[in-house]
């Protein structure tokens, strides 16, 4: 066995890397990133991989080069074989709304809390939300919505709001499929259904479970039966009680 071993690493000190192949996870699904990308990034960080020993490639400083440069990265893992080829496996993060700041800014909230880009490759189709939203990308690091809150300023803690509601619609599964986007008026918020034509006052997010259930409860017994566009709004923002107003 260590004979074998010695082997192993004798062999790998002496061959040189002569592909890079990059294997992106979920490349169906999300198409944020190519593999053109991902090898475009190690050159421009000046990272010496073809014609170099494979045993010299630093496998940790790559992994941390892709995590800390591309936020739609969740996870890299990369390793070398004896036949010279150095391989990259990339895990993507899952995005639940998309947020349009007051400045025209566009960008992407994931699922595990991290501020993402926008992509030239590839638009996700998830919950759209506007309104008077300031928090501004930069997008020079990696981002997360806690890291914002620790912030000072309103405008902060709102990412935060956004954040527990899209994930609560994202989590389940008829609000997945009927709120399509969500407004910020004032610190509260107005929801805007894919089905029918109302509009949803929602207030803010406080006493939230409550105020999805009691959502959950109309749609289920009360639109079902009475129709979907028979109302113009629908006022969550009362203590166990929903306002509709008739159109």
């Amino acid at each position: 066995m260590l004979i074998t071993l010695s082997f192993v690493e004798s062999k790998m000190s002496s061959v040189l890397c002569e592909n890079v192949k990059v294997d992106i996870q979920d490349s169906i699904k999300y198409k944020f990133i190519k593999s053109e990308d991902v090898v475009n990034l190690l050159k421009t960080m000046e990272v010496k991989l073809w014609g170099y020993p494979i045993d010299d490639i630093p496998d940790g400083k790559v992994e941390e080069m892709l995590l800390n440069n591309m936020p739609m990265i969740s996870n890299a893992q990369v390793w070398s074989t004896v036949d010279g080829s150095f391989y990259i496996n990339i895990s993507q993060r899952n995005p639940i709304a998309r947020i349009v700041n007051k400045m025209g800014q566009s960008f992407y909230l994931s699922e595990d809390g991290y501020i993402l880009p926008m992509s030239p490759n590839f638009t996700s189709r998830v919950l759209v939300v506007s309104g008077d939203i300031y928090y501004k990308s930069t997008l020079t690091s990696k981002v997360t919505v806690d890291s914002i809150v620790q912030s000072q300023g309103a405008e902060n803690v709102m990412i935060d709001d956004i954040y527990k509601m899209a994930s609560f619609i994202y989590n389940d599964s008829l609000l997945k499929r009927q709120i399509d986007q969500m407004y910020v008026n004032k610190g509260e918020f107005e929801l805007i259904p894919k089905v029918g034509t109302h509009v949803i006052d929602f207030g803010t997010v406080d006493g939230m479970l409550n105020k999805f259930l009691k959502l959950k409860v109309i749609y289920y017994k009360g639109f079902s039966n009475l129709g979907w566009n028979k109302y113009s709004r629908v006022n969550l923002k009362y203590k166990n009680q929903v306002v509709c107003t008739k159109r």
